[in-house]
């Protein structure tokens, strides 16, 4: 029972009537609100005696019986309909643009002559307005749907994704607004969005959000988006690349990024450097695959290290053949590379390449994706009829073709594989009904297809188990398709995700298995340039919480920096909240760390260095100094959603809290905060490292676990606790002071570099200078040190191997 504005395509939700004149407010479902929206709309009728309004649109139903074709607006004070790129109201999308106009006409198709209802109205005037609430829930579905849709916000956040109402309903509490919950929707009193409600009671209850997806739409001014657009409204996200963003990605010089946010829309903007020769060569590449019959043997052969797909299913995909180099074994060499391009349709149906994976047929750790910059997308996307509704996406390229040719199911392959799904290629996938993931069914491949349905909509996305509970089964389909199983009776048993607090002994039987059979699958990321860290702590694993300590000045920011580039360097990715140091000074450290040289006489190649670092997935927050843990949290919650983040390093708890609170107060907004980032760990499964200061001690004074400024709560909640350590003799040393995984403490001696502000494992310690507590680990010491020397004569290598492979 809406009026629909066909001249300016506005939709009327409310009126209320006053004598002859209506005054309405209204919101758009197709085109932006004009600069003045908070402005009254005046309505004077046309032909009285012949108009008709349907009742449950009043508030006052006084004389609503009137019978008549139209009513006639304008805008009380006038001034034109203008664009709302400037507009304060937040989150809309436009497909037509309104007209300049200062007057319309809302038809209406009611003609019922209803002149001698007066009274009965009347004594029903005080049901309609407890029902409004009601109303506007009946029509909430589709406004929710379509919100994620409609919105041009640059985070695009899927209908099917499902937001924790826990955290929602907490973000509210924050934020100090009042609510109720009323069947699939939270209804907020007061708007925030809105402007002033005046107290009265018709301007309350206005603000619904979706309890499934958390898509919200006001019923007074008409604001819809996301969560997080929400979030970036409310000032607690801020998507811009000005200083007052809250995550920026590391430097890059291949590619420009630039989003701008308005208060009514975000958009980005990916400047691709591509040039038309880069695009045409990589059309080419599939032409050349008949020249290379050595290539079609692997890729159709049957035998050990071979794919067994059908020549057919190669040139569908438009696989082809190149050659690349790369720096390998110390040195510069040329390699024949298979392709796998990402690919659109145009208009009329032909088949665009914009960038190309390339993966040599020698060495299968050797890939790359050609040319840098541009955007993201999907192998085999072409292949997917318009209008289908299931898909399949697979972790790899040879995984898509092997399903595809064995199922005739449209099938893609993840551009990251099991790392992360780029939320600029969800909107693709928004039309498909159902969504199969096969992924690899191991750790890793599992863990990221629990963390890509989530996005893609658990309800409808079904994660595909090849191993078939049988330990010893295919890792893959490739793996399936070359052992001769029936894919598509593997695929037939796919399920969704069952609900995360409730399983049973099967849900997790397998899994236990497989870390008996592969013990390596669960322990973590390893170490390249600190071998003794995986003998002790056995690696750096996902959903833990590591608390690191050390005197003021001895070298916590560098250790960790350091520590963060290394598993980034090795694909995990990095989000680093230094609260202390500004990110420029952060990133120059890093830099000097990450080329192992000394910037300031390396100037010359800077340009270098910085592309080497941009390739890596190291992103920073913007926060400096005191900031509430609940904005770091939404940044943090913001980082996981769209960069799939794994670790995050926040430096340090005592800056990032500051002159919150004195006295008693800080300890309990203290353990306050570390309760929440040890949830959001686990619930996140990310690594979070927490540089915790300690209480003020000697300087020569061994700290213990008990030094840990605050409560017990810190290193009670945490899974390691890590002491940057100064010995009797001013040499440092890391000291794992609590390993929960395996129990395992030690220490690891270090040396320091100043010129490049490295950290090296020492192979020379002189016991005698550790204080008494650490005598119990002096066993683990001597043996870590036996084992250097032949692990750091490969640091360099494989340091010069991440450079060149990472994209």
């Amino acid at each position: 029972m809406i009026s629909q504005c066909q001249n300016l395509n506005k939709t009327i939700q409310r009126l209320s009537l006053s004598s002859n004149i209506f005054k309405l407010q209204y919101f758009s479902t197709t085109a932006p609100i004009p600069k003045v929206t908070n402005k009254k709309l005046k309505v004077t009728i046309k032909n009285k005696d012949k108009l008709d309004i349907p009742s449950n649109n009043f508030v006052n139903n006084k004389d609503n019986n009137i019978n008549g074709p139209s009513l006639k607006i304008n805008y009380v004070g006038g001034g034109e309909l203008e664009n709302n790129s400037t507009s304060p109201s937040p989150a809309q999308s436009s497909s037509t643009s309104p007209q300049s106009t200062t007057t319309t006409t809302f038809k209406n198709n009611n003609n019922n002559n209803n002149n001698n209802n007066n009274n009965n109205n009347n004594n029903n005037n005080n049901n309609n307005n407890n029902n409004n609430n009601n109303n506007n829930n009946n029509n909430n579905n589709n406004n929710f749907s379509n919100s994620s849709n409609e919105n041009n916000s640059s985070t695009f956040v899927s209908s099917h994704y499902k937001v924790n109402e826990e955290s929602m309903l907490s973000y509210l509490d924050r934020k100090k607004l009042v609510y109720k919950i009323i069947g699939k929707q939270i209804i907020v009193k007061e708007c925030p969005l809105c402007h002033d409600t005046k107290g009265k009671f018709d301007n309350f209850w206005k603000l619904y959000i979706s309890r499934e997806t958390a898509a919200f739409f006001c019923h007074r001014c008409g604001c819809k988006g996301s969560w997080i657009d929400l979030k970036v409204n409310l000032g607690d996200l801020s998507l811009d690349h000005s200083n007052h963003n809250s995550i920026i990605k590391s430097p890059t010089t291949t590619t420009t990024t630039t989003t701008t946010t308005t208060a009514n829309k975000t958009s980005t903007h990916e400047e691709s450097t591509i040039s038309i020769a880069d695009l045409k060569k990589m059309l080419n590449y599939s032409n050349e695959l008949n020249n290379h019959q050595d290539v079609i043997k692997k890729l159709t052969g049957k035998e050990k290290g071979e794919r067994g797909l059908s020549k057919e299913v190669l040139e569908f995909y438009k696989v082809g053949v190149t050659s690349q180099q790369f720096f390998f074994n110390d040195e510069w060499q040329e390699h024949k590379c298979i392709t796998f391009p990402w690919t659109t349709l145009d208009k009329k149906g032909n088949i665009q390449v914009h960038r190309c994976k390339l993966r040599s047929t020698k060495e299968k750790s050797l890939q790359r994706i050609e040319p840098k910059g541009g955007k993201w997308g999907f192998f085999g996307w072409h292949t997917v009829p318009s209008d289908a509704k299931e898909i399949i996406l697979t972790e790899g390229e040879y995984d898509a073709m092997a399903v595809y040719q064995e199922t005739a199911i449209p099938t893609i392959s993840l551009p990251n594989g099991a790392n992360s799904l780029p939320i600029a290629l969800l909107p693709l996938l928004e039309r498909f009904e159902k969504i199969y993931l096969w992924m690899d069914d191991d750790v890793p491949g599992m863990e990221g297809a629990a963390k890509f349905s989530e996005k893609l909509g658990i309800q409808r996305t079904f994660i595909v188990s090849t191993k078939q509970n049988d330990p010893n089964g295919p890792k893959d389909a490739n793996d399936a398709l070359l052992a001769g199983k029936d894919l598509k009776a593997i695929l037939s048993t796919a399920a969704n995700i069952p609900h995360d607090q409730i399983c049973d002994f099967s849900d997790v039987r397998s899994i236990i298995h497989n870390e008996l059979k592969d013990p390596l699958s669960v322990i973590g990321k390893q170490s390249k340039w600190f071998p003794s860290f995986n003998k002790i702590l056995k690696g750096h694993r996902k959903g833990e919480l590591t608390i690191f300590s050390g005197p003021t000045g001895i070298g916590k920011t560098s250790v960790l920096s350091q520590l963060s580039l290394d598993f980034c360097s090795q694909g995990t990715r990095t989000l680093w909240g230094s609260f202390e140091l500004k990110v420029p000074r952060l990133a120059r450290k890093m830099l000097s760390q990450f080329s192992n040289r000394n910037l300031d006489k390396h100037v010359e190649n800077y340009q270098e260095i910085a592309d080497n670092f941009s390739n890596i997935p190291m992103y920073f927050l913007r926060f400096f100094g005191s900031t509430q843990v609940d904005k770091v949290i939404d940044a943090m919650e913001y980082a996981v959603y769209v960069q799939d983040v794994e670790h995050i390093v926040l430096d340090n708890l005592q800056f990032m809290l500051g002159a919150q609170a004195k006295g008693i107060e800080r300890f309990e907004i203290m353990d306050d905060s570390i309760e929440k980032l040890r949830k959001f760990a686990s619930q996140k499964n990310v690594h979070i490292t927490l540089v915790i200061h300690p209480r003020k001690q000697d300087i020569d004074q061994v700290l213990n676990i008990n030094d840990i400024f605050g409560t017990a709560k810190a290193t009670q909640e945490a899974d390691n606790v890590i002491i940057l350590q100064n010995s009797k003799n001013n040499q440092r040393y890391l000291d794992i002071k609590k390993n929960r995984f395996s129990g395992d403490l030690g220490i690891i001696p270090l040396s320091f570099e100043k010129e490049t502000n490295r950290f090296s494992e020492s192979n020379e310690f002189d016991n005698n200078n550790l204080n008494s507590n650490n005598n119990l680990n002096n066993n683990n010491l001597n043996n870590n040190l036996n084992s250097n020397n032949n692990n750091n004569n490969n640091n360099n290598n494989n340091n010069n191997n991440n450079n060149n492979n990472i994209n």
